[in-house]
């Protein structure tokens, strides 16, 4: 027979994973480890990713690089390889770099054997357009920015000439879907009158309700009808899966397969942030 101290650990792997679960009907949860917080918190100080200061997986000293215009570089990787970005160009950058750090739904997406990774992270593709459209003139010089580096002495070095964004991609799917590798999917968001086909992200304030619909398919993941609610569709294509500690039914099981690249750059790995 199994002794009693035995099964303490798989006793408080069970609470663990029960509090995570009640913390995402809830509050949401941040990715582990790297430099997000163990929960989000409010963080009213916030000079950037104000969008987070209700409840952020950061703090104020984690989104200085971030503060001010032009950026150099963000946890050692330099942005400007090819000359500063525009400011409307390096916003949204700022937007993607912000809810991998701040947001506390960023661990939806999860990458299941990284955890502080994330993957297939659903992205509008009017985001995306809206993203293409304001660095279609600005110059780059790696299609994706973690692995098409050259690494040496001074940081990331360019391996191609520097050439606009809108030869480097091929569209705006292309951009949202290659910058950060697979940690970022577009996502088809254009619907019949004023509804979406797909809920996505746009990385702003209409994001709150895409995660409450999220939250209530949670809830009841058969029974949900979003029709009646008044909330978005939840995702209907690449659904998004709890980190491992936090799936509650077999709903949740089926995550992306493609590799993240999006990662806490904790020991040079490359990830800009």
């Amino acid at each position: 027979k199994m002794r009693a101290n035995a099964w303490q650990p798989l006793v408080a792997a069970w609470l663990s994973a029960a509090l995570i679960g009640w913390a995402w009907c809830h509050d949401g949860a941040c990715l582990q480890g790297g430099k997000h917080r163990a929960e989000p918190s409010p963080e009213p100080f916030l000079r950037e990713c104000t969008l987070y200061s209700d409840n952020a997986c950061c703090s104020e000293q984690d989104t200085q690089e971030l503060a001010g215009s032009p950026i150099s570089q963000v946890d050692g990787v330099s942005w400007d390889r090819c000359g500063p970005l525009s400011p409307v160009c390096e916003g949204f950058l700022k937007r993607l770099a912000c809810f991998y750090r701040c947001s506390p739904d960023a661990a939806r997406w999860a990458h299941p054997h990284r955890p502080s990774a994330i993957q297939g992270v659903p992205l509008c593709l009017s985001f995306c357009q809206d993203w293409f459209e304001a660095c279609k003139e600005d110059l780059i010089c790696a299609h994706n920015w973690v692995s098409d580096w050259e690494w040496g002495p001074q940081g990331n070095n360019c391996t191609r000439n520097c050439i606009p964004f809108q030869q480097m991609y091929t569209d705006s799917k292309d951009l949202c879907d290659s910058l950060w590798g697979d940690s970022f999917v577009a996502v088809d968001d254009a619907g019949q009158g004023d509804q979406s086909s797909c809920a996505c992200l746009s990385l702003g304030p209409s994001d709150r309700q895409v995660t409450e619909a999220l939250r209530a398919q949670e809830g009841n993941p058969d029974e949900l009808d979003t029709t009646k609610t008044g909330l978005p569709p939840a995702p209907c294509r690449r659904l998004p899966t709890l980190p491992p500690q936090a799936r509650r039914s077999n709903n949740h099981r089926n995550a992306l397969r493609k590799r993240s690249l999006f990662v806490e750059d904790v020991e040079g790995s490359g990830s800009g942030f």
